[in-house]
């Protein structure tokens, strides 16, 4: 039979085996018979109530002298493991709303000589307030603005029709 001690909260299974005396075994702590915790010495328990009574600077004046005399520099600690599940339940930054332009200017930019006579047709028919003269000297002037503050799904119907025909337009 292999006899086991406890050594620093390790399993010292060596002692039978070396024939060496274990000098540091610990005696397993009584356990409370109610709720199966180790019962804490009174003195620790004083410590305890001790430590608790301190002030918030107090207690950084125990930690650096406890550090100091024990030798325990200063040391990064990992956060809990507890916490991760509360910084997973956090609310997420909501994501910057951004607004899509619904209005446009529609815009000539140049045109094609050879398709002149269709691009100001084409531009009359859109623009119902213009005669022929004035749609003719609306395209021989580009680039100009042609309508402002269109709907977005009207500007790229004009743009393309306007694009077909020959001319440079483009969507501000």
């Amino acid at each position: 039979m292999m006899q086991v001690c406890i050594r620093r909260g390790v399993l010292c299974s060596l002692r039978r085996a070396l024939n060496v005396r274990c000098l540091s075994a610990v005696p397993a702590p009584q356990l409370d018979s109610d709720n199966g915790v180790a019962a804490v010495p009174d003195h620790v328990s004083s410590i305890a109530d001790q430590i608790c009574a301190l002030s918030l600077h107090e207690t950084g004046q125990l930690t650096q002298l406890l550090k100091e005399r024990l030798g325990i520099g200063d040391i990064a600690m990992a956060a809990p493991a507890a916490a991760a599940p509360v910084a997973a339940e956090q609310e997420p930054e909501p994501e910057p709303v951004i607004e899509e332009k619904t209005s446009f200017d529609v815009k000539l930019l140049g045109i094609d000589s050879s398709m002149k006579i269709k691009l100001i047709k084409a531009i009359k028919e859109s623009m119902p307030e213009l005669n022929l003269v004035a749609a003719k000297k609306l395209v021989e002037s580009a680039p100009c603005t042609l309508r402002e503050g269109v709907p977005k799904e009207d500007a790229e119907a004009l743009k393309a029709k306007l694009s077909e025909l020959g001319g440079d337009v483009a969507l501000e």
